[in-house]
């Protein structure tokens, strides 16, 4: 996997600048190396790159939008006397967009010695959900 092209789609994701995003480069390095000790061992890095590269940014975004919502930085919206709370829809946005690039790469992931063809099991495994 590339860094500087996984650091751009998270970028991308997250709608960050570069600046800002340097202080998030650890999770992408952390999401590349989580993506690339599930794979299966004999894939071709160059013909699926571009969908291994997605499955790392999209890690790395959920990661992030968890870590800001547990940290209280994701802010709702207030108008009069409703409330809308974008804690938790931005956390199942970030999840739903890791778990779409996850279905993506589900041909490629391995789980004890075995190759699943959905991902429900591996997210379920990983407990990578968002409650």
């Amino acid at each position: 996997m590339d860094f500087d092209k996984v650091l751009k789609k998270f970028i991308c994701l997250s709608e960050l600048d570069t600046e800002q995003a340097d202080r998030w480069k650890y999770l992408v390095y952390e999401s590349m190396f989580d993506i690339s000790e599930i794979l299966i061992p004999d894939y071709d890095s160059s013909r699926y790159r571009h969908r291994i590269t997605s499955a790392a940014a999209a890690l790395a975004f959920y990661r992030y939008r968890k870590i800001l919502c547990a940290r209280g930085e994701l802010s709702g919206v207030k108008a009069g006397d409703l409330t809308v709370n974008a804690d938790r829809a931005s956390v199942e946005y970030a999840y739903s967009v890791y778990c779409d690039a996850l279905l993506n790469i589900s041909d490629l992931i391995m789980v004890d010695d075995m190759i699943f063809g959905r991902t429900e099991s591996f997210v379920q495994r990983r407990n990578y959900s968002c409650d």
